[in-house]
């Protein structure tokens, strides 16, 4: 075998090696030697998790701890003990480092500088090997191998041979450095020498003929976007003259394309991301290069991360319905849904659970899954395995969100036993080589991490979340899926061969060398006097440029594409272009210079680098907005509704396209993003506290709550054990203070609510009452008969039992309700004072009223529950303009139109649809001013922030 060694050549195709890609033929850097003399040796292992070796480290650390006699002077103590996980892997970091340079720690007698002598007492209990196994004297393994560690394996197993006159055939006949051994840092001097003392012909590079640079052109683009488009032009116009050669223009340079005859390579440089010059190739329809960096933020690496944030308290509901909803793979075919984590069957009723309570332990979460367990017993035969799969899920979920671990007590065997479902979930679900099993092996890690710690260790969250990115790794992106291309692709300049050819340079950017480990002069010395060779920094990036420019002076043309921006942010300047441009510069005018995109266009003909391509530019369109956004659908009545709450019923009124598409069509945002939050949720909650207070001071002797108000201990008591039910939110960190202004406004406004319901002489007979009545409608096509349900807040009687019905809401605004009372727009209260007549048969309607929660005031005609003397509400005439506007809505829609509600508002005022709300609510005042006259009633429908706002209009295109 013949090897061409570089020191920058790990990763590098076997093709790569520059005009001999043969058998027998290979390219190799470091870790690519050092494999293929583990292999021939016998000295291959398993490949060991950083994350093992950084537990293992850890351990060592503590022990030493635990047995100093003066444990504060080891270096870096304070810091362990604040982040012992971080200064572990740091420190292990710097000991692998000094391993690869040589340096074998002397005795604790003679003094070093600090860094150096925290290593030396760690490795005092070192013993390199993999877990199980023993070293020398038969002491057990402490410390798993790393690639130092393998270096120095080698190098040790090659002298020995060399000492004691054994032979092992390396199959290894010559090595072709492209730089000179004796320059390399650490151990790699000494394990060429032994390499040529084994009778491997190590042949130094030669001096370095000078060669003029190659031609360059550099594009100086805004965006990534417009630089995509013109590397995508290029690479187009490259495989067309390759396709349909023309004739050469002596003037230019020669087009250089792997598919001409006598051409020369072409080879894509990618300097960064191709993420988006991905996509300006698959427009024209060539190969995409494929060139994505791993990530620990790819998807299939967050689930584990995930699930222990459900698992640790306090939990935030909006994190379990994410881990509900996550899926995991897709479907068996292309029409099935993606397999979840958790099976669909607990998934759908869990989330509706939380859509219903945003919270845990509550009514609405066991009443999901007392479902799952019906259907597991009324299941088939054949459907039972699913069905159990789904309880199971739901019932080990449960476990984990209603005893979730304290955040201030994670200790290692109570996290490893909660990842046990985890586990055997994704192995369960797991199909193949696929992302899942990066996800499996991520869960299997950390376990082992934990079993290695000890189990007394208390970890904190952020300790946690470190040791679970290390278990992880990098991420292979999804968009990482390299085509077939008629040009080479690589990432790295030095790994370029192009031999004369071009070289398209896509996004140079900083950062070519890589950070080393830094040491200050006295420990420099230190390691020297340990056997360490150090070279310079200088030294050690110059291996790296030097290497970077030699392959970038393989290419006859090298064309640069800059994006100004990438990911919101200018990059940094590539030093390697900088070079190459200093160097043409110094050949006259005629050298490197930067162009627009722009430029490259004259009259319909787009060049660059000795190609063209046709080009023209498309004539401007604009998208303008309908005078009246309708909707037309087919006539008839498959829309109309068998059944109508007073909140579908509200919409229809105000918006007749978004109920169309929320109630008719089930055009409805996913569970997992209709969960409460904000001032919904808090109203849930106060509504649920109001419940709760009035059911646990029942008296059925009296028929109701007795009139004598709860105290403010009762109240408290019982917010505090509904706050995790209906609003967990509050308990996140972070959340202290609203959660105190909540409970503050909570107290005083029910202290106000039931103490003015009892001076009114009114008892409280029952909450959220539920309703359902006929309803008869009079439509064009004929008279229609839908059940008109919902539930009222508060139904209260006084003392002659005139029922009154008051509404609570949760609302900052002070004024919106006292308009719709006075002026007889409160059609909810109008429907619940109807749905109490259907139910009784009144001769006169009930009271209504609103009390407004967040301010703590009553809305009603009632003096002793308010006294500004407001005109009682005429609720029949309001019940009759809803139902007229209700059968209005009905009829368009039966006759095949629906209106945007909040687009016809605007249109009939005369406003662009993003006018200021001034102006928006003086237009509804006069459309419910106009509605009135004519015996009907307009709602405030204005849905631009919504779901809905693009489908009706309010955004998008159309803005």
């Amino acid at each position: 075998m013949q090897m061409e060694f570089g020191w920058t050549a790990d990763g590098a195709a076997w093709a790569d090696a520059p005009g001999h890609a043969a058998h027998g033929q290979v390219r190799m850097g470091p870790r690519g030697l050092v494999q293929l003399l583990q292999t021939r040796l016998g000295l291959t292992r398993p490949a060991v998790d950083q994350a093992v070796r950084i537990a293992q480290y850890m351990q060592l650390i503590h022990q030493h701890l635990g047995s100093a006699s003066e444990p504060e002077a080891f270096w870096p103590s304070r810091s362990f003990a604040v982040d012992p996980w971080s200064t572990a892997r740091q420190l292990l970091r710097w000991r692998d480092a000094a391993v690869e340079a040589g340096w074998n720690p002397p005795g604790t007698d003679r003094p070093l500088p600090p860094r150096l002598a925290a290593l030396r007492d760690v490795e005092a209990a070192v013993v390199v090997g993999m877990p199980g196994t023993t070293g020398i004297a038969g002491r057990p393994a402490t410390l798993s191998p790393s690639s130092a560690d393998d270096l120095v394996e080698l190098l040790s197993l090659l002298e020995e041979l060399e000492r004691t006159g054994g032979t092992w055939p390396l199959g290894i006949t010559q090595v072709t450095a492209q730089e000179d051994p004796s320059a390399l840092p650490g151990l790699w001097p000494r394990l060429f020498a032994a390499l040529a003392r084994s009778g491997v012909v190590v042949q130094a590079p030669s001096a370095a003929q000078p060669t003029p640079g190659p031609h360059l052109e550099v594009v100086v683009c805004q965006d990534e976007w417009t630089a995509a488009d013109v590397a995508a032009r290029y690479l187009a116009a490259s495989h067309a003259a390759a396709r349909a050669p023309a004739a050469p223009d002596p003037a230019a340079p020669a087009a250089h394309s792997p598919e001409a005859p006598g051409g020369a390579s072409l080879t894509l440089l990618a300097g960064a991301d191709t993420t988006i010059l991905d996509q300006a190739l698959r427009r024209r329809g060539l190969p995409a290069a494929g060139a994505v960096a791993p990530s620990t933020a790819r998807a299939h690496h967050q689930v584990l991360g995930l699930y222990l944030d459900v698992a640790t308290a306090p939990v935030d509901v909006h994190q379990l319905a994410a881990l509900l909803d996550l899926r995991v793979l897709p479907g068996a075919d292309r029409d099935a849904e993606p397999i979840g984590l958790v099976p669909a069957a607990a998934r759908r009723l869990l989330l509706r659970a939380l859509t219903q309570e945003p919270g845990v332990g509550g009514p609405a979460w066991r009443r999901a899954l007392g479902e799952l367990e019906e259907r597991l017993a009324a299941a088939d035969a054949d459907l039972r395995p699913s069905a159990e799969k789904a309880l199971t899920a739901a019932q080990e979920i449960h476990r984990l969100v209603t005893d979730p671990l304290p955040a201030d007590r994670l200790q290692p065997p109570a996290v490893a036993a909660r990842l046990d479902w985890l586990s055997q979930r994704l192995q369960a679900v797991s199909r193949g080589d696929g992302d899942l099993l990066a996800s499996l092996t991520q869960v299997r890690t950390l376990q082992a991490v934990l079993g290695m710690l000890d189990p007394a260790t208390l970890l904190s969250r952020r300790t946690l979340q470190l040791i679970i990115d290390a278990c992880g790794g990098s991420g292979r992106s999804p968009l990482a899926g390299a085509q077939v291309a008629p040009w080479k692709v690589t990432t790295r300049p030095a790994q370029v061969a192009a031999a004369g050819g071009t070289v398209l340079w896509w996004a140079p950017e900083g950062g070519e060398t890589p950070t080393a480990v830094q040491w200050d002069q006295a420990e420099r010395e230190a390691l020297r006097s340990g056997g360490a060779h150090l070279i310079d920094p200088e030294q050690l990036a110059g291996l790296h440029v030097d290497a970077a420019l030699r392959g970038l002076r393989t290419a006859g043309q090298v064309i640069a594409v800059l994006p100004g921006r990438r990911l919101e942010k200018s990059p940094p300047p590539s030093g390697l272009l900088a070079h190459l441009e200093s160097a043409r510069r110094q050949d006259g005018p005629s050298g490197a210079h930067r162009r627009s995109p722009e430029s490259l266009i004259t009259g319909g003909t787009w060049a660059l680098g000795g190609v063209e391509l046709p080009v023209r530019v498309p004539g401007l369109v604009r998208a303008e907005p309908p005078e009246h956004l309708h909707r037309q659908f087919a006539t008839g009545v498959h829309l109309l509704p068998q059944r109508l709450s007073f909140t579908a019923a509200q919409t229809l009124v105000g918006c007749p396209l978004h109920w169309l598409l929320e109630h008719a069509l089930g055009v409805r945002t996913a569970d997992v993003a209709a969960l409460p939050t904000g001032d919904r949720m808090i109203g849930t909650l106060v509504h649920a506290v109001v419940e709760q207070l009035v059911q646990q001071r029942w008296d059925d002797g009296v028929g109701g709550a007795p009139l004598r108000p709860p105290t403010d201990e009762e109240i408290t008591s019982v917010f505090d054990r509904l706050v995790p039910q209906f609003a967990s939110e509050l308990d996140l960190p972070g959340h202290a203070a609203q959660r105190a202004d909540v409970h503050d406004r909570t107290v005083r406004s029910l202290r106000t609510l039931f103490a003015g319901t009892a001076r009114a002489g009114l008892r409280i007979t029952g909450t959220e009452v539920r309703f359902s009545h006929p309803l008869t409608l009079p439509l064009a096509g004929g008279a229609r008969t839908i059940e008109f349900v919902g539930s009222r807040d508060l139904d209260l009687r006084d003392a002659s039992g005139r029922p009154t019905v008051i509404d609570l809401k949760w609302s900052r605004s002070r004024t919106r309700y006292v308009d719709l009372y006075e002026t007889g727009d409160a059609v909810q209260l109008a429907s619940y004072a109807w749905a109490l007549d259907q139910a009784e048969s009144l001769a006169e309607p009930a009271q209504v009223g609103y009390f407004l929660l967040h301010a703590g005031e009553f809305v009603a005609a009632d003096r002793e529950l308010d006294p500004r003397r407001r005109t009682p509400m005429d609720v029949r005439d309001s019940w009759e303009r809803l139902t007229r506007s209700v059968t209005t809505a009905l009829d368009q829609i039966a006759e095949g139109t629906a209106v945007a509600g909040c687009r016809s508002l605007l249109d009939g005022a005369n406003l662009p649809l993003d006018a200021p709300y001034s102006k928006r609510r003086r237009a509804l005042e006069g459309a419910r001013a106009a509605a009135r006259s004519e015996g009907l009633v307009a709602v405030d429908s204005y849905c631009a922030t919504s779901e809905y706002a693009q489908l009706c209009g309010m955004t998008g295109d159309f803005r």
